[in-house]
This record gives structure tokens, sequence and C-alpha cells, in this order.
């Protein structure tokens, strides 16, 4: 098992060390964006350096590996308010479970929806796209969770998400796997966690070029295959690359007692249309009841700090309601509020 372990430490490391001699950052390269807003307003507070800290059910998004740490349930919920009117809807449900074949486990089901309303056409004569109807734009992924303990420091999960995209007459349906490990090292309090988000196959929208209610059916051969007396005017479409993400990150409790606790975490994170990510945050918990949270973000487009706060509080018999809020300054942009809630039983 030991040895199952450092195979799987040292692949990872190679894998992530190989994409930090990228050139440039290749923006703009990517499909399916929406995979890469992160959710959970104890997440965000932190600067996204939660790859190390997941335990609880929205490490699903993070770090499937996480969820080998729930005590024995949790029910998460979170919203989003993007710029321009762009709202992202997540959820998850996390549960340890005794499977068959496979004994102690942990399982969970999650996803995500991004909703921006109808938006009006444009074209070459109606730029306004006042006259020309409006089109819908939708994202979303669901997917399952598995996650197990293999010794009594080290946890391995994974994910498989089935994903969908619309934008007007343009569609694509595809898959993706996430790979994360959990690694308590026995020394001080230090964790490592790593993950592999996004593994999938390049995608191809689907579209319906004339709108006859048919997709792709005019071959490019030089033939009018769907008599409509054009001849190959289906464009010929080119596959797109999903947001490949790479992260690691360490976590350390430096205060322990019986009033508080403080965490500090240390994250790197390489998305695949753009440069390495560093990203730093810290929790104070004040008797388990009150969180504080702040975080930095380094080499971000835009902005980098970001704050936020928690309260937990006994919901019915062995079970605590959390709420977390988190703000995240985005320079010139406006800044984005997070709420998420959770739900331990």
């Amino acid at each position: 098992m030991r040895k199952t372990i450092v195979i799987f430490l040292a692949v990872a490391f190679t894998a992530f060390g190989s994409t930090a001699y990228c050139q440039f950052a290749k923006k703009g390269t990517v499909g399916l964006k929406f995979l890469d807003i992160g959710v959970g307003g104890r997440a965000l507070a932190m600067g996204e350096a939660y790859t190390a800290v997941a335990n609880d059910a929205s490490a699903i998004f993070w770090n499937p590996a996480g969820i080998g740490n729930i005590k024995n349930g949790d029910l998460f919920a979170g919203f989003t308010k993007w710029p321009a009117d762009i709202f992202l809807y997540s959820f998850a449900l996390a549960k340890k479970a005794e499977l068959p074949l496979f004994g102690a486990s942990s399982v969970g089901f999650a996803g995500t929806l991004l909703n921006t309303g109808l938006m009006n056409r444009t074209t070459i004569k109606d730029v306004d796209g006042i006259n020309s109807g409006t089109f819908a734009y939708e994202d979303y992924w669901f997917g399952l969770t598995y996650a197990k303990y293999l010794t009594d420091r080290f946890c391995f999960g994974t994910t498989f998400k089935y994903l969908h995209e619309q934008i007007a007459d343009w569609k694509v349906n595809s898959w993706a796997v996430d790979i994360g490990s959990y690694y308590e090292t026995g020394f001080k309090s230090i964790r490592i966690g790593m993950a592999i988000l996004n593994f999938g196959p390049d995608v191809r929208f689907d579209v319906d070029e004339d709108q006859d209610g048919l997709v792709d059916e005019d071959r490019l051969d030089g033939q009018d295959n769907d008599g409509d007396g054009l001849t190959d005017e289906d464009l010929v479409q080119k596959d797109v690359p999903i947001p490949l993400t790479f992260r690691a990150g360490l976590a350390m409790d430096v205060v322990q007692n019986d009033y508080s606790k403080a965490t500090l975490v240390a994250e790197l994170a390489h998305p695949p249309d753009n440069e390495e990510r560093y990203q730093f945050g810290g929790e104070y918990w004040y008797k388990e009841t009150i969180a504080l949270r702040a975080g930095w973000k380094l080499n971000m487009d835009e902005g980098g700090f970001t704050a936020g706060a928690g309260i937990r509080f006994p919901f019915a018999s062995n079970a605590n309601f959390s709420v977390d809020y988190a703000y995240n300054d985005w320079g010139r942009l406006n800044a984005i509020h997070r709420v998420s809630t959770s739900l331990s039983f």
C-alpha cells in the first residue's frame, strides 16, 4: 500500500510540475469555462486554497478525497452572483457508507447550474439585438463521487461528471473525471492535498446551421446532402479542450485548544489557459461556532484579496447548520459575493 501511495504522489507531482514550463498563458483556448468557477463561501473566503482543507460536502468541487473526512453526512448548497447578471447555483451531498466489496467508504452526489437568463440575438443589421429575438445559454454538470481511506492517513477520491453546455443552437454533452488525494503527514498537523480536475476528452459543439432541426447533416463533400439547395453549408467544427486543472496544497493548524482553532493554508493551482496561481489563506474558529477567514491570490488577472465569515449552530439532534459568506475583490470589475450553507448530520 505504501508503494502505491508513493507512486501516486510521484506521478501527480510530475504531471503538475510539467505544466509549469508553458512559455505563455494560452488564454481563450478552452471551453466549458464554467467548470473553473469556485463554489462555497468557506473555500472562496480562504483564497480558494482548499485542496488540503476540504472536509465537507463542498470538497467534491475542490478535492474529491476530502469527503473521506466527513463524520457522517453533509449537505451543501451555494449561490454566486457573477458579473453581468450571471448566477451560479451549486449543491452537494456526501455520506459515509459501508459498501459491498469496498467496505467503509464515502459517497457523494453534486452539481452546478449556471444561469444567464435570455440574451438578445445580434446580427450585422441588428447590432443591438432588438428585433432578432432571444436565445438561451445554459451550463450544468452533475456527478457521483467516491472516496476511501487506503491507510489510516491516505485517502483517495474520484468524481465522474456529466457535462452540458448550450449556446443558442450550439450544444455539447460530454464527461470528465476528477481525481484527488488527501494525506496526513503525521508531522505536527500538516496535511497535503492534491487534485486533478476536469480530466476528459476535447469537446465539439453540435450545431444546426440552417435551423432545419438536423445537426451537421450536410457533409463536406461538394454535394447538397440535405436537399436544401445549398452545398456544404455546415461549418467545420473544431475540438475544444475542457479546463484541465492541477491543484496541490498544504494545510497546518497553528493554534488548537478548547476555545480556538487557527489554520493556515497555501496552494498552487495550474489552469490550462493561464499562468500558475499562488493562493494563501487562513481560518480562525472560536468555540467551533464563529469563523473568520481571509486569503490572497497571486497571478490573477483582476483582484486577489478574499475575506469572509461563517457561523455554525446546532440544528436538531446530532446536526449542525452552517452559513458561510465570502467576498472577493475583482479589481476593475465588481466585487463578487458568495453565500453557501451546510448541514452536517
